[in-house]
């Protein structure tokens, strides 16, 4: 059986040939007569190329196929490989045949890798020719007939046909990886290396590029980079170096690592035991991996909307870790956690892959969470460690309700048998007078009145020649103020009864609802401002609650139904919260401002202390949004101001019954207690930790 391809390099002169003579030889006889015996190895080796060819004396020229690139060849080495070079086309690309080969007397044997042999008869050999036979079956009848050949040592141009061949690696399994393919070298000279260069950043060039590897098996032809640097765009070129030199060098080639992907992995379903989170994964197939990330979300997977977040619980360096213990749940309602995988380059994978879970809502609450997601106002009871929470519940019904909360016990120990029939902007209150600690929930020009022990509605308060109800307030006198949009009213009371006792203008411009208030500030006075009013009013009250319009001041009241501004009875001033400034109730000048908190929500019974926080509530919520957890604290005395780490984002900062500070807190960032987020609890009552 044929062998050997080196016959195709004579096929058109052997056309010639055979067209000039159809008689069959019988090819067999004498084949192996006047072999040359004395022809050795050593004479054989190089590179021969055949020029002429003879069959049946006929002789014929073999001709260059391709002027441009030389002629087909053949070579002997010494590690008893025989390998052929057929050009293929004008682009100088080889076919190549390789076979083992050896000598005996003359006669040459080849085989190939399936076992198949083939033999040629050398006739003559010196130091710049051979002449040997061969048989072929030139006219396909099955019958082998004899030709000769003459070759001479033959020196082929260095060809490279590497260099251009250098491209990326498109095969499926490399398509998320920086993988680069070539033609291997085919060449006659001995091959020394491949040498692959990298160079960094969108301009990168040849000239920046560093040294990446060496590859001394000329067989290979692929290189994957598996420890590249983190870059946007890394460039690569190949160089194929042969004994006399470089033979070339490839095109700079750019990978734009943004095509590559950080593949998502399966997350097991999480198990809750007592109070810690147990979660496991699949171990990443990311060639390039970074790191695992496991967050906890107040959206689902796959899911965006308002206000969304992905808090950080933990980071994972080590590809073979596969599990993870949260023993610091979060302070949010049924959190959804989730697994990412990010790669060097900074890719994330994806939490909806197509097969692949990635995200688990657990069914969890810590108990300090409140029932309610929404808050519209509150209350802070001076005496005991009860909050009033005015705002939406979290139970099914998700009705508007109040709640009594004891922030020491985490319960709550009442809730409000009625739910409102309008919206207000007026905050809930307490006070305390001849009727006992009650509390007072506006609903148009009435007051909804409730036992602040047991939230049972005992009766509406209806004060009478009202039109508008802005603010309410009980005198220590015992007489209840009240200011609509054109005066300030004074009421004694029995039960629901409320008797009016004076009235006052105040005003002569008709503001806007919710924005008057009034303080007691001491010596039988009252302060009542507007929110949109560079001056306030201050009133006298008699013994018997009349009123009398004693000045106007340069005391602005930054109020609108938000507890925007307050009174210190302490401290004998009143604090803007939207200026940060603070003025004397005693003779009504500018005191003091402040930079810290930025926003501030209240102040120490001493009046020596302000609480807030540095979270701008105009923040645009995001994952890398500057909200801190943190509660800051200015001395006005001091002028010092300190900072404390919270479990939560502060809402409101205030001073309990018994000293202590404490803040109405958000397990997640919000805008404010009155804006939920995908109606998930997350308030709760937290201590400040003041050393």
């Amino acid at each position: 059986m044929k062998v050997i391809r080196v016959y195709s390099f004579i096929m058109i002169a052997l056309y010639f040939l055979v067209s000039c003579d159809t008689h069959d030889d019988d090819s067999t006889i004498g084949f192996h007569a006047g072999a040359d015996t004395s022809a050795s190895v050593a004479g054989l080796k190089g590179v021969w190329s055949i020029y002429r060819v003879s069959f049946e004396n006929n002789m014929a020229e073999v001709p260059a196929n391709y002027q441009n690139c030389g002629r087909d060849f053949f070579s002997f080495s010494d590690n008893g490989q025989y390998s052929e070079y057929v050009l293929q086309s004008s682009n100088c690309d080889y076919e190549i045949n390789n076979l083992s080969w050896n000598l005996q007397k003359g006669v040459l044997n080849f085989t190939n890798a399936l076992n198949q042999t083939d033999q040629w008869v050398i006739t003559a050999l010196n130091e710049t020719e051979l002449i040997f036979k061969a048989r072929i079956d030139l006219e396909e009848t099955g019958k082998l007939d004899v030709i000769t050949l003459f070759a001479k040592r033959y020196q082929p141009p260095v060809l490279d046909m590497v260099s251009r061949t250098f491209t990326k690696n498109y095969e499926e399994d490399f398509q998320n990886l920086i993988s680069y393919t070539w033609q291997p070298y085919q060449g006659v000279q001995e091959f020394v290396s491949y040498e692959i260069y990298r160079s960094i950043g969108q301009n990168c060039t040849k000239e920046n590029a560093v040294l990446v590897t060496t590859l001394t098996d000329v067989s290979v032809s692929e290189f994957t980079d598996l420890l590249p640097p983190n870059e946007a765009y890394l460039c690569y070129y190949l160089k194929t170096t042969i004994k006399s030199g470089t033979l070339g060098e490839s095109d700079l080639q750019t990978f734009d690592t943004s095509f590559l992907e950080a593949l998502p992995v399966n997350l097991s379903q999480p198990e809750l035991i007592n109070n810690t989170l147990s979660l496991k994964w699949e171990a990443s197939k990311t060639p390039y991996f970074s790191h695992y990330e496991i967050v906890y979300s107040n959206y689902p997977a796959g899911i965006t909307g308002y206000g969304q977040q992905e808090i950080v619980v933990a980071k994972i360096s080590d590809v073979s870790v596969t599990s993870f213990v949260d023993e610091n749940l979060p302070y949010l309602e049924k959190p959804i956690y989730k697994i990412f995988v990010y790669d060097i380059f900074g890719h994330k994978s994806y939490t909806n892959g197509y097969g692949t879970t990635t995200a688990w809502e657990v069914d969890y609450k810590r108990p300090e969470l409140l029932d309610i997601h929404k808050l519209f106002s509150f209350a802070i009871d001076p005496t005991e460690p009860i909050v009033y929470l005015y705002g939406y519940e979290s139970t099914g019904s998700n009705a508007i309700k109040i709640h009594r909360y004891n922030y020491e016990t985490h319960q709550t120990e009442a809730v409000s048998s009625l739910s409102p029939r309008t919206s207000t902007d007026l905050p809930i209150e307490i006070m305390t007078s001849a009727h006992g600690k009650e509390l007072l929930l506006e609903q148009g020009n009435q007051l909804q009145v409730y036992d602040a022990k047991t939230l049972a509605h005992k009766y509406d308060l209806v004060p009478p020649n009202i039109f508008g109800l802005n603010d309410v307030l009980h005198t220590s006198s015992g007489f209840w103020v009240f200011t609509d949009n054109n005066f300030i009213y004074s009421y004694s009371r029995n039960g629901a009864h409320l008797t009016l006792v004076d009235k006052k203008n105040h005003f002569t411009a008709h503001q806007g609802m919710y924005k008057y208030s009034v303080f007691e500030i001491g010596n039988n006075q009252l302060i009542l401002g507007h929110r949109y009013e560079s001056n306030s009013i201050v009133y006298n009250m008699s013994a018997n609650g009349m009123l009398t319009k004693n000045q106007t001041v340069a005391l602005p009241i930054k109020e609108y139904g938000t507890r925007k501004t307050q009174h210190s009875a302490a401290g004998k001033y009143l604090i803007n919260f939207d200026e940060n400034r603070m003025y004397s109730t005693q003779n009504f000048s500018f005191l003091q401002s402040f930079q810290q908190p930025n926003f501030a929500s209240g102040i120490s019974k001493d009046g020596a202390q302000v609480f807030g926080s540095n979270n701008n509530p105009e923040w645009q919520i995001s994952n890398d949004s500057d909200h801190k957890k943190e509660v800051v604290i200015f001395n006005r005395i001091t002028t010092q101001v300190l900072k404390v780490r919270t479990k939560g984002y502060p809402q409101v900062v205030f001073e309990g019954y018994n000293g202590k500070i404490l803040s109405i807190s958000t397990g997640i960032k919000r805008e404010g207690l009155g804006r939920n987020i995908d109606d998930r609890v997350d308030v709760f009552i937290e201590p400040v930790d003041v050393l």
